[in-house]
């Protein structure tokens, strides 16, 4: 609910094998086309009521693309570390310590990953570092009764430095009048959560299952003079919720229901408080009347509150040398929560014993509608830019801001079919999805083209070697746009983007790629590696967004655990 996804690391105790005190991983591969390997290693034991993991990782890569000025060594180092230890107090108690950093050193393009007209806009080279802390303390009870009691209390602190200096413009000449030095920005981030859950039964009706709790969390992001597009504000979100699932005892089927309550508060210097609520509730029906067919449905909102970015940004966007033209973000402090609904409807099939002793059968379909209110995106005033006779060449942004648009629909089809054999697993899913703004007709671009996914993996017999194939095809792109700005030297028939550029298709693509796998336990148990094939036919393609997809690669590591 409220798009909210919690990830939590094991414990040693959760790796290692019944009996087993101390075990392992080590781990290393290699990428052709960036020169990268990446190594790592954990170690994980336990001891009496104590358990403890260590794990690091480095990777190394150097990238030299169509994109990259041959003067520039694009080089990336990334190194993890964590620690993680547990006491098992009791058995119903238990406390948990986890320490994490992360580090990455690079020398990149401004935007590494987009095709951009060096003559229009510079794409310089940036020296860029991240440094991330992170401290978490986890407690966890089970009480081991009728109810099934369990629940957890987390309290976490970060904090993120990002440091980046625009190689280029430090050496220009310029610099002397403009005083360029490196950007600073520091993110802390600090709070506390806590869940728990138990099970209910009722008589003979039925059995419910539980979950309740909240959760604070406190942002502050600081940047220095040099830094753009990272205003100093602070957030602050609290949110309490509750779900009930309940069973029936003699019909297959369940109900669920759950709500959430937020309040968020964001705050800038010089700028009013922006303080928000929120309830976003779900109600799902899943029943199984044939043991091969599942049917379900369900209702849910949701929200997402503007970044601290959308609201407070008001730094400079871009300026043209030798003119007096200069475009700047504006703030956007009113700025409301995006909220949504969402009915889905779908069912699945599964069978067994299909054609073969051992085989199985599963496929399905989901259909989704989603109406969002205040759909967040941006917007800005343009001013005319008039030709010698008077009529216009274009438009120039003097201000970028966000708006809040009344609606937009998102709605599609999420299918999947998966067929199981004693020599080999297929499976394929398929996706087509369609967004756009209700009153303006832009589309949502994110949002990816009908796409196809399919998978198929087979044993060579009994020597350890697994063969295998992923093709993912995508289709042309659809996008629409609005002729309000549009001039007669813009060829498109589908009008412009938000930003005022001419809307372009790409165009669809299939990708094949190829890997062997070897698990080697009837020499070395726990050895195993994979030498893997990308774009196998060397697909000159970009993705939905216009972002160039890399040529054929070769990946190979290995991983051995003990």
């Amino acid at each position: 609910m409220a798009g909210l996804v919690s990830i939590k690391t094991l414990n040693a105790t959760d790796l290692l094998k019944p009996g087993q005190k101390l075990g392992g991983q080590v781990y290393s591969g290699i990428n052709r086309n960036d020169h990268s390997y990446y190594a790592g290693s954990a170690l994980y034991g336990r001891t009496g009521n104590l358990d403890a993991l260590l794990s690091y990782s480095k990777r190394k890569k150097q990238l030299d693309d169509v994109f990259t000025p041959k003067s520039l060594n694009h080089d990336e180092n990334i190194d993890n570390w964590m620690i993680k230890t547990t006491w098992f107090a009791r058995p119903e108690y238990q406390v948990t310590l986890q320490l994490k950093e992360y580090r990455n050193e690079s020398i990149t393009l401004k935007q590494p990953s987009v095709q951009v007209d060096m003559t229009r806009y510079k794409n310089t080279p940036h020296e860029r570092k991240s440094h991330q802390r992170d401290v978490i303390i986890n407690q966890h009870f089970d009480l081991n009764n009728q109810y099934n009691w369990q629940a957890d209390w987390d309290a976490y602190y970060s904090v993120l430095t990002l440091d980046q200096l625009d190689i280029v413009k430090v050496n220009s000449i310029f610099n002397k009048i403009n005083k360029y030095d490196q950007e600073k920005r520091h993110q802390y981030s600090y709070g506390t959560t806590f869940s728990n859950s138990f099970n209910l039964p009722i008589n003979a009706i039925g059995n419910q299952y539980i979950q309740s709790g909240f959760d604070y969390t406190k942002q502050q992001q600081k940047s220095n003079a040099h830094a753009t597009s990272y205003p100093p504000a602070e957030l602050a979100n609290t949110s309490f919720w509750l779900i009930d699932d309940f069973t029936l005892a003699h019909y297959p089927v369940t109900f669920s229901a759950g709500t959430r309550f937020t309040h968020y508060q964001t705050s800038r210097k010089e700028f009013a408080t922006n303080t928000q609520t929120n309830w976003s509730s779900r109600f799902a029906i899943s029943a199984t009347p044939i043991h091969w067919l599942t049917l379900r449905t369900s209702y849910s909102e949701g929200y997402r509150t503007p970044k601290m970015a959308e609201l407070y940004n008001n730094s400079q966007h871009f300026s043209i040398p030798f003119t007096k033209m200069v475009s700047n973000f504006r703030v956007s402090p009113d700025l409301q929560p995006e909220t949504n609904k969402t009915y889905e409807a779908g069912l699945d099939f599964s069978f067994d014993e299909i054609a073969f002793t051992g085989d199985s059968l599963q496929f399905g379909s989901t259909f989704f509608s989603t109406k969002a209110k205040n759909h967040i995106t941006v917007d800005g005033t343009y001013s005319a830019l008039e030709n010698s006779d008077k009529t216009i060449r274009g438009y120039f942004p003097d201000e970028t801001f966000f708006i809040n648009v009344p609606s937009a629909t998102i709605y599609g089809f999420d299918s999947f079919i998966q067929y199981k054999t004693y020599w080999f697993d297929l499976n394929a899913s398929y996706n087509q999805t369609i967004g756009k703004e209700d009153k303006d007709n832009y589309s949502l671009s994110a949002i990816r083209p009908e796409s196809l996914v399919v998978r198929f993996n087979a044993p060579i017999l009994t020597t350890g070697l697994y063969l295998g194939w992923v093709g993912e095809f995508s289709a042309k792109t659809k996008f629409e746009g609005n002729t309000t700005y549009q001039l007669p030297k813009h060829k498109s028939k589908k009008g412009l983007d938000r930003y005022h550029k001419e809307v372009v298709q790409y165009a669809g693509y299939g990708v094949h790629d190829f890997y062997i796998n070897y698990k080697a336990d009837q020499f070395i148990e726990g050895l195993s590696s994979t030498l893997a094939l990308k774009n196998a036919f060397n697909k000159n393609y970009v993705s939905s967004m216009g972002i160039p997809q890399e040529g054929r690669n070769f990946y190979f590591n290995v991983n051995y655990k003990w």
